[in-house]
């Protein structure tokens, strides 16, 4: 097996604690790196240096697209020496084939093939390695079979394979094959969901088909997604990567337009609401808010000031609020991963869900405007569908109790 150079600093870390921690210490580089944490993904132009509210533990960053390389060689050269991943994105400009299933740098004296690409990266300072996989069509098992078979010469434990596809993938009549096929892959998986806007809420079961392959698929992540995040690391899932922006929560098919770029000019930015879960546009925000005071945010970025402070389209604010939105849900993994039973991790989101449905509702009525929020379709599922483990006692006693109190308040 193949581990490149890299100065010990920058590779591993010691193993975090179960459930993943078990599987991070029988594995290899690419796993000890990534597993139990969340990381942050943003374009490289935007990343001027290292956010100081990676959570050093659980947190990393992620620089996808053009000049990721450069300038991940200029973050460890500045000191940085947590984990770092560099994504090329090929996915959103290519479309695999059976033929040609990852993008490969032509007309290259060196390092022009699959493992050139991957060395390429370890150079640089990345952490791991990704492949560079193109986008996966609905439908299209040719394409998604020829990554499993090209990754199977693979003889190093520093990769990730990224899986680009359609959110039709998770259908229940592809379901099965994604599985099948993905379980295959003994390297460590980073899953991407293709589609316009939020793809979770394209179907009814795309929600509960995500967890069934947290749950199913040894060292699957979920790369550049939202809020999933968490409902995925709480279900089984080894790693996970929030995007920075909306448009890196998702991944469009690369035949497509993005429909939000259908608005011209520059676009508010979007803004997480921490009590309803949700991401929201700040203009949107502006209008609900026109009349009664918004809800002020504790996070590090907006200590104690109102969440409607982002409704402006320039870079310095995009900025602003997008660092709210990481240093908010940054915060929330000492929570999660504080939880070592899956059962307790389970039943620690699914509350925190519960509690962000009923917050819609208090929120409409605080601000005299029914219907004015309404949950998201995830959240919903999030709050509604069952835990796949039971909870320990001391979990279970504790949440009785929570509610017991809560009942006698009201």
């Amino acid at each position: 097996m193949t581990d490149s150079s890299v100065p010990p600093s920058q590779q591993e870390h010691s193993a975090p604690a179960t459930p993943g921690g078990q599987v991070a210490r029988e594995a290899g580089t690419a796993v000890r790196q990534l597993a139990e944490r969340v990381l942050l993904l943003d374009r490289p132009k935007y990343v001027a240096g290292v956010p100081a509210y990676l959570d050093p533990d659980h947190g990393g960053l992620v620089l996808c697209g053009p000049g990721a390389g450069s300038r991940a060689r200029t973050l460890r050269s500045a000191g940085y020496e947590g984990t770092l991943v560099i994504d090329r994105a090929a996915y959103e400009a290519e479309a695999a084939t059976a033929d040609e299933p990852f993008a490969i740098p032509d007309g290259r004296l060196f390092g022009g093939d699959l493992e050139g690409v991957l060395q390429e990266q370890r150079d640089c300072g990345a952490s791991v390695a990704t492949t560079p996989t193109r986008y996966i069509h609905a439908g299209d098992s040719d394409a998604l079979k020829a990554v499993m078979r090209t990754v199977r010469a693979i003889e190093r434990n520093d990769v990730v394979v990224t899986v680009p596809v359609a959110i039709s993938w998770l259908r229940d009549e592809s379901l099965r094959q994604l599985i099948k096929v993905l379980t295959k892959i003994q390297l460590p998986k980073a899953l991407i969901l293709g589609g316009q806007y939020n793809p979770l809420e394209v179907f009814a079961n795309a929600p509960k088909n995500l967890r069934c392959l947290a749950q199913e698929v040894p060292s699957l992540g979920l790369w550049r997604t939202d809020l999933a995040a968490f409902d995925f690391m709480a279900h089984g899932g080894l790693f996970a990567a929030i995007g920075a922006g909306g448009s890196l929560r998702h991944a469009v098919p690369e035949d497509e337009q993005p429909q939000s770029s259908s608005f011209p000019g520059a676009h508010p930015p979007s803004v997480l609401v921490p009590d309803l879960l949700r991401f929201a546009l700040a203009d949107s925000l502006a209008r609900k808010y026109a009349n009664t005071p918004p809800p002020r945010c504790p996070c590090r970025v907006c200590e104690g000031t109102f969440l409607d402070r982002f409704n402006h389209r320039d870079g310095e604010t995009r900025a602003l609020a997008h660092a709210h939105n990481a240093t908010t849900w940054s915060g929330w993994l000492l929570d999660l991963f504080g939880h070592q039973h899956p059962g307790d991790r389970q039943l620690w989101w699914k509350n925190r869900c519960t509690g962000a449905v009923d917050a819609h509702e208090a929120e409409n009525a605080r601000i005299k405007q029914p219907g004015a929020f309404k949950p998201r379709k995830a959240l919903r599922a999030w709050a509604t569908l069952p835990v796949s483990q039971p909870p320990s006692p001391g979990m279970a006693t504790s949440t009785a109790a929570e509610t017991q109190e809560e009942d006698r308040s009201t």
